[in-house]
């Protein structure tokens, strides 16, 4: 029963802190986002934390780099920021890169980012379309997401190693040949702690 309670505190708690960054409408109920996070891999608590994180990282590239906010996307996933998209020139993608490493919280950084290549962008577009199709519902974004940047396919998300097995299979599959830049991570292990035997005390003295 404890263990109920607690999964519906941290489900509640997880809703709150997505719900801060967007403008809800009156009546407007989360269902979709409660899905996702039941759905999620990661305990409640560091889904919260992880969309904390996000936030701020999204909000200080947005500061630095405006004009990036249609090409840069920034995750973050068991506390592990991540920056994808294309880049300008070199000065842009060293910026990027420290934005991510100046939030405090974030356990490391990890980047793809290649130089901008208009030639490549309509092609990416409609591939990263047709696979989100082949991987929903099964796979809602809380889990993975998929980037195509420049014909290379970006793998997002917190999956078990079963699981990250059979969406590269599949991807595989339809796209054959194009690489896979593969940033998923394995969900983190829960130790349980043992309770602790307790002599039975005699409340009732003589």
């Amino acid at each position: 029963m404890d263990r109920l309670i607690k999964k519906y505190f941290w489900l509640a708690l997880l809703v709150t802190a997505t719900l801060i960054t967007t403008e809800a409408a009156a009546g407007f109920m989360p269902y979709g986002r409660i899905f996702k996070a039941v759905k999620d891999e990661r305990p409640y608590i560091t889904q919260a934390q992880d969309s904390r994180l996000q936030l701020q990282l999204h909000k200080e590239i947005l500061l630095k780099y405006p004009q990036s906010l249609i090409e840069i996307s920034s995750y973050v996933y068991l506390g592990h920021g991540f920056v994808v998209g294309e880049v300008e020139d070199e000065a842009q993608r060293n910026g990027l890169i420290h934005c991510a490493k100046s939030i405090g919280g974030l356990n490391g950084v990890s980047y793809y980012l290649p130089k901008k290549d208009t030639s490549k962008q309509n092609a990416s577009s409609e591939i990263e379309i047709k696979l989100k199709g082949l991987i929903e519902p099964e796979y809602p974004s809380s889990k993975i997401t998929i980037k195509v940047v420049q014909n290379k396919i970006v793998i997002l998300g917190v999956l078990n190693s079963q699981e990250q097995e059979s969406v590269c299979n599949e991807i595989k599959k339809m796209c054959g040949p194009m690489e896979i830049i593969n940033f998923l991570q394995v969900p983190q292990v829960i130790k349980k702690r043992r309770s602790k035997f307790r002599p039975v005390r005699n409340f009732l003295r003589d």
